[in-house]
């Protein structure tokens, strides 16, 4: 299925895919159209409670138009409950989890990714969670390996430092056991709280670095591009926060263990001053891939970049575009577009 999209100034004009998943929704896919199919083509993946705008957000702030500027065919994927990607016809909409968006969501866009370049294997560039869900789909589920030329994460956290604090573990856990409602209106919530916090270094530094960003683009960004969260998957998070794992939510998977069986090229990205991601983390999850194919690089000023680069930085640092985007296009320019996998090893 696809449809025309708004233009939004772009010097390429995007359609919207809809891709089905196994369990009954229908997922957007805004495709820019490359100009060069000897490359693999390129699924970017929005982080957590983001739909589209977070990759695409204008003719300066977008990864997936200068992406296809330099002939790469991109694919900007919303997970289901964001944007445009609903229920299919006939199916009941209902709460979803992280293990979800990795059973269901990552095949389903890589499949109609693959069927639609004529069976080229995609690279998959995910900020945050989009990265942490393909992580976990590649470390426990062959078949995905084998379906990907490479991978891109981006500020992408693997661990989750354990709530030692006695009243922030307090609410972590009231918010593990008190009744909420399916869905949580997260995107009034932070639109909101930007108005009144949005000013305060000491508030925001946690997201970004204040100093890197332009504010009036981070406010019109929360108020287009932030979706409401379901019930289970922020219980799912909470859960992370207080036990420091990265687990299935009935514990049977560990997706950072996992790391070691990837195989699939892998490009890691952090930030200096990144509080979400931190450049220990992201460093650890590059040097636990079994990929013999990876590559590490760090936004800062210690590494020649104009600014010490924080979470959100590395797409809307205010030259994130001359400075991370070019990294990007470079690495999956030498990506070739077959699987760059070996089946992983289990033992």
């Amino acid at each position: 299925m696809s449809a025309p999209a708004a233009d939004d100034g772009a010097q390429h004009r995007a359609t919207v895919e809809f891709a089905r998943t196994a369990d009954g929704w229908d997922l957007a896919l805004h495709h820019y159209l490359g100009s060069r199919d000897d490359r693999p083509p390129v699924i970017l993946c929005p982080g957590y409670a983001c739909n589209r705008h977070f990759i695409d957000f204008d003719a300066r702030y977008s990864l997936a138009r200068f992406l296809a500027r330099r002939g790469l065919d991109a694919w900007v994927l919303e997970l289901r409950g964001h944007g445009l990607s609903e229920p299919a016809e006939g199916h009941r909409q209902r709460g979803w989890t992280f293990d979800d968006l990795v059973r269901f969501d990552v095949p389903a866009a890589i499949d109609h990714v693959r069927h639609r370049a004529d069976g080229r294997c995609p690279v998959w560039v995910g900020h945050s969670m989009g990265g942490m869900i393909v992580y976990a789909a590649l470390g426990q589920d062959a078949a995905v390996q084998e379906s990907l030329a490479g991978l891109v994460a981006i500020a992408t956290p693997v661990a989750f430092p354990p709530v030692r604090a006695p009243m922030a573990r307090r609410l972590g856990e009231l918010l593990m056991t008190v009744p909420l409602p399916r869905t949580l209106p997260q995107r009034w919530a932070l639109s909101g709280l930007w108005g009144v916090v949005g000013r305060l270094q000491w508030a925001t530094a946690v997201g970004m670095n204040p100093a890197n960003v332009d504010r009036r683009v981070i406010g019109q960004l929360l108020r287009r591009g932030l979706c409401n969260v379901p019930r289970d998957m922020l219980r799912q998070l909470a859960q992370w926060s207080l036990s420091g794992e990265f687990r299935s939510c009935d514990g049977r998977i560990d997706y950072r263990a996992n790391l070691r069986h990837i195989t699939t090229a892998a490009l890691i990205l952090a930030g200096t001053l990144d509080r979400l991601a931190p450049p220990d983390i992201a460093r650890a999850a590059y040097e636990q891939l079994g990929a013999t194919r990876k590559a590490y690089r760090e936004f800062g000023v210690h590494t020649g970049d104009s600014a010490d680069y924080g979470h959100m930085d590395l797409i809307f640092g205010r030259r994130a575009p001359e400075e991370v985007f070019p990294v990007i296009s470079a690495w999956i320019a030498d990506t070739p577009s077959g699987p760059s996998t070996a089946r992983p090893s289990r033992s």
